[in-house]
């Protein structure tokens, strides 16, 4: 009878668990340099340019930024925080400030670490902001028949792509901060993707609400097409403007055009379309006396 895999299980075990170990010990005895830096996160549903706002916040001086780092939160996370109440799972998701505890051992010590992943609001804003002192979050907001535009172009809350279950909370969470105006399986894919956004606009609230003693600053993604406002937010963050920052702003990426064919084909997908569907998703809202957030960016720039 061959007993190794059993035996590197056990080893596999043992070793992670001196991993463990020698973690906490590390962050303890580095418990002053961890929470004398800065953190900043993100909040923004997906598709609204916070991959962009990375990369122009890398340009500052003191800023090390990150997009979705290591571990994103995702998959089973995410059904965690669906299924059930934040603290259900608090101890579970508390993995993320150790991963990013042992990134700000890494980094020099008047560094800013800097983070734009969606998955903070759903899966980990509770856990960092309880483990580090010194929290800022950008509430990232971009024309919302965009967005819509792109989550239906991708194939989200469809069964085109598989894909969006690991990443995309249900409007039916949980957690949700708001309700939605119908289970999960009477909506078509429209309806779900304005519910989500709808949700992640109504869990920004909350997180104001719930926080008040962090600063939070709201921006829109178009408007940093304009210098000026570029110039505002990175003062408004006490971050140094660089070269690369002005070659950076008028940057385009992570349009994902070739994945946006594959799941739209030749399917024409308006914005006047998509207005029309979140005009029409907030009226049967109201209907329900769902008090939808007047946040949302509905207006086009």
């Amino acid at each position: 009878m061959n007993n190794q895999p059993k035996l590197n299980s056990l080893f596999s075990k043992i070793s992670k668990g001196k991993q463990k170990i020698i973690q906490k010990i590390q962050h303890s005895i580095n418990h002053n340099k961890i929470l004398s830096h800065r953190l900043i996160f993100c909040i923004n549903s997906g598709r609204s340019g916070s991959n962009y706002l990375s990369e122009l916040l890398g340009t500052a001086e003191e800023v090390i930024s990150y997009h979705e780092p290591s571990p994103s939160m995702t998959g089973d996370y995410l059904t965690m925080v669906n299924k059930s109440e934040y603290a259900t799972s608090f101890s579970k998701r508390r993995f993320k400030s150790s991963a990013i505890k042992d990134i700000l051992l890494k980094i020099p010590d008047d560094k800013i670490y800097c983070e734009t992943n969606h998955m903070f609001i759903k899966t980990f804003f509770d856990v960092v902001v309880q483990d580090f002192p010194k929290i800022e979050v950008i509430i990232l907001r971009r024309y919302l028949p965009k967005v819509l535009k792109s989550f239906i172009e991708l194939g989200y809350f469809s069964d085109k792509n598989q894909a969006w279950k690991f990443w995309m909370s249900s409007p039916n969470a949980v957690t949700a901060a708001i309700p939605c105006i119908d289970v999960d399986v009477n909506l078509d894919q429209w309806d779900l993707s304005i519910a989500y956004l709808i949700d992640i606009e109504a869990r920004a609230k909350r997180f104001q609400q719930e926080y008040p003693g962090i600063n939070t600053y709201e921006v829109c993604l178009e408007e940093l097409n304009n210098f000026a406002k570029v110039e505002s937010l990175f003062e408004q963050l006490k971050i140094t403007l660089t070269d690369s920052t002005k070659k950076m702003y008028t940057q385009k990426i992570n349009q994902r055009k070739k994945t946006k064919k594959k799941y739209s084909g030749k399917q024409d997908i308006s914005l006047s379309h998509c207005q029309e569907r979140i005009e029409e998703y907030i009226q049967r809202a109201n209907d329900l006396n769902i008090s939808i957030p007047t946040t949302l960016a509905l207006e086009s720039y």
